[in-house]
Parts: C-alpha cells; structure tokens; sequence
C-alpha cells in the first residue's frame, strides 16, 4: 500500500550542504533547495548503477565468420568493472557524495536487486530485454528509509495543517569539508499536500521530475474475527491438519499440467541435444525453437506458481483472522530431504543394498513443493500486523507421543494416517494428534495452558 501525495515547494535550513570539489580542488556549497534536490537524486542514481554494473550478462564470443563459438559471462558495466564498493568506499572515490545521507544510498541497493530479480523473472517468463541503467533523462527522484524504531531523523513527517505538511530529511557534511563559520547538520524540507491521514511508512520515494511523493505504508492489520488457539501440523498427503480437526490441502497441478510439463521438458532437452550436435554447447541460447519451448513451460509453470501462493495468501490470511495464537513445529527441511547414502553389499563385491533411495526421492520432491518456507513467512508477517502470536516448537516426538496419557513410542504410529496409542488405547489421526501436542507444547512455552 502507498500514499501518493504532491509536493508543493522544498526549503533549506542550517549549514550549506558540501556538493563536491571542482576541476581545481575547490570546495563548492550550496544553499539552493532546488540544486540539492538534484544531487540527492544523482546520488542515489549513481549508487544505484554501481550495484547494476556488477550485474553478469551473456557476450556471444564470434568466429572469424561471425558465427557464435562460445557464450560467456561479462558485467553489464564492461570487462574492466572494478569490485562493488561499500557505501564509505564509495563516499571516498566520489567525493561529491560525501554528504548524501546513509539513509539514501542504502536503499539503492534493496531496490536494485528486487528490480532486477522481477526484470530477470519477467524475461524468462513473458520475454524482455536484461534491466539496463537508470538515466538521468527519463527522470529524477530518490528514495528514503524511514525507521521510527531507530529513531530515525530522515523522511519523518510532521503535520502542518489540515490538508498540509513537511517531509523533513536531514544530512551531515564531513568534518573536512565544513564551511568556515558554519555547522555541519543541515535539514531539506519538503512542503507537502496531503488529502488524507498518513498510515505508519517505511520509506518515501520522491520523484522529483513530476513533483510527487510516495510514502510506501505499512501492512494494515487484519481484521480478527476470533480469538481461538490453534496447533498446524505440516504433512506430505494434507499441507495443513490443525487441532481442530480440520485438514488444509494445497492445490497441486492437475495431470494433464504435469503431462505438459514433463513433454516440454523432454521437447527441450531433445533440441538441446540437436543444437549441441550441429552448432556447439552453447547453440541453445541462440535457437529460436527452444527459447519458444522455454516459453511456454514457463507459462505453464507461472500459472501453477500463482494458484499455489494464491493459496497460501488466503489461507494465512483466514488463520491470523480467526486466532490469537498459532503453533507450528520447527522442521529442519535440509536434513529431512538429505538423500541416504548407499551402503555396499558385503556379499556382492560392487552393488549396493536397497536403502529405500526411490522412496525417499519421491519425498525429498513432495516437501519443497509444500513451500513452508512461504507459509511460515506469510503467517508471520500477517500475526505480528494484527497483534497475534506465533509460537513455534520443537518438532521431536510430536507424531509418537499420545495427546491423552503421552506415551511416547515408534509403534504408536500404525501407519501415515492412523495413529493407535500402544499404552492407553486412544485413536486418532496421525496428523490431528501431532497438532494438538504441537498446541500443548505452545501453551506450556507461553504459560496459556497446560496438557
């Protein structure tokens, strides 16, 4: 969610700001409002493109035919790109931006590499060109973080009027290149028209060219509709069983979408292997017909990918509505898709014993295509913006121990879905039994409840 707002005019207050030195080594400084605006902007612009430079792209290598021989890898910025430089590096070779705030050339890098991950993602999927530099021509602007919890002096908002107010951001010119007379704090002040209340921000994006001001707001927090307990046990055959009883599976690509994919795939590798053969490895980047296959898996593969996340949105989103707290176990996903090592035959010199390898793949394919990762994250985020708790446990013995005596023993679980208590008796679900000890351990941690 964003505020768009527009900027009414920009004021400067305290010492001259430090703009650099000349073609003679002079210091300059300005007290111009409109002239630091501008070199806010070439600030962050030129961190910006530092980061892109480093960015790799494929150099076809040509022979004396101009037939493409070899591809290879070379930065965006050219062959002679020195190493990405830190901020403070940075200050130090351009001394101009010696006085540009952390603040704004901290974002440059986050922004640069999430543009570039949607820019390398949309070519795959939809086709495009490599994301290239920012120019100066298509545009001025600049972005700063905002966090009240570091107390923090930049992009802080301060209301004026009833429809108005100021964006005030601070800098510091070095100790070397103070201004006789002068101090070394000074403040940029952005006048602002504001229609509308402003939510808690993280950041303000000025695109000074057309005079506006984005302030980048933070997630609202959903309405709750409940204040229950929950325990969420993950599985393989349902995604989700909770302590009430009630299994959450996520939708899985239909057979004729797996069939698809499997011939796309066999499509590319069969022209793989047809392109190396005439023209070379590397022909393939080349080859029209294949970039048409990847196309289309990609297609198919994006349209499976949004119906899974669309899932897990709505999901997470109806468990942070509905309960206070949340437990979930915490799965070590690593080491439960580490494939076992084959132990040899003593008997037979050379082969090696079934180890259940073949069953064992099928699982290690199964757990990443559940993507807890994004499950866990989502809940999060959506429980700490609406005030709940999530609560995470140990994951040991939450499928051998019983929820009624907890005996805990191997041979409780009778088999994936059917979970018989050897001790007292008790039947239940093998996964809504691990929910609902997933949820005791919970109340024990927090001090809600006990077993």
């Amino acid at each position: 969610m964003s505020q768009k707002v527009r900027i009414d005019g920009v004021k400067h207050a305290g010492a001259s700001v430090f703009l650099g030195v000349d073609h003679c080594d002079n210091p300059c400084w300005t007290r111009n409002s409109e002239r630091i605006m501008v070199w806010l902007c070439d600030g962050w612009r030129t961190r910006f493109n530092q980061r892109r430079e480093q960015r790799p792209r494929n150099i076809p290598v040509r022979d004396e035919a101009g037939e493409i021989i070899d591809w290879v890898k070379e930065p965006l910025g050219g062959s002679d790109v020195a190493g990405l430089l830190s901020d403070k590096e940075a200050r130090l070779q351009c001394p101009w931006m010696a006085a540009v705030p952390s603040s704004i050339l901290a974002t440059s890098n986050r922004l640069e590499d999430a543009e570039w991950s949607a820019g390398i993602k949309r070519k795959k999927t939809i086709g495009g060109r490599v994301p290239g530099f920012k120019s100066r021509h298509r545009g001025l602007g600049f972005v700063c973080w905002y966090r009240p919890s570091n107390h923090s002096y930049n992009a802080v908002f301060h209301k004026t009027g009833r429809k108005s107010g100021v964006v005030v951001i601070t800098g510091m010119n070095p100790t070397r290149w103070r201004k006789p007379g002068e101090k070394l704090h000074w403040r940029v002040i952005i006048h602002v028209r504001v229609g509308q209340e402003i939510r808690p921000y993280t950041s303000v994006h000025v695109d000074w060219t057309h005079r506006t001001l984005v302030f980048v707001n933070m997630p609202l927090p959903l309405p709750r509709t409940g204040d229950g307990v929950i325990g969420i046990d993950h599985g393989c055959v349902h995604t989700l069983a909770s302590s009430g009883g009630i299994f959450m599976d996520m939708p899985k690509p239909s057979k004729a979408e797996l069939k698809r994919l499997k011939y796309l795939q066999r499509r590319m590798a069969r022209q793989d292997r047809v392109n190396e053969a005439r023209c070379g490895r590397t022909a393939k980047f080349a080859s029209k017909r294949r970039q048409k296959t990847l196309s289309q898996f990609n297609v198919l593969q994006g349209r499976i990918v949004r119906r899974r996340n669309d899932w897990i949105e709505k999901t997470t989103t109806r468990l942070a509505k509905e309960n206070v707290l949340i437990a979930i176990e915490d799965l070590d996903v690593k080491a439960m898709t580490k494939r076992p090592k084959p132990k040899p035959d003593p008997s037979n010199p050379g082969q090696y014993l079934h180890n259940g390898a073949k069953a064992k793949a099928g699982l290690n394919r199964s757990i990443p295509s559940n993507n807890w990762s994004r499950l866990y994250g989502r809940l999060k985020d959506k429980m700490d913006a609406n005030g709940g708790r999530l609560v995470v446990v140990p994951a040991a013995y939450t499928s051998q121990a019983c929820h009624e005596c907890g005996h805990v023993a191997k041979g409780n679980r009778e088999s994936q879905a059917v979970f018989h208590c050897v001790e007292c008796g008790y039947q239940a679900n093998a996964d809504v039994n691990a929910a609902m000890n997933i949820l005791d351990r919970a109340l024990r941690k927090t001090g809600g409840g006990t077993a």
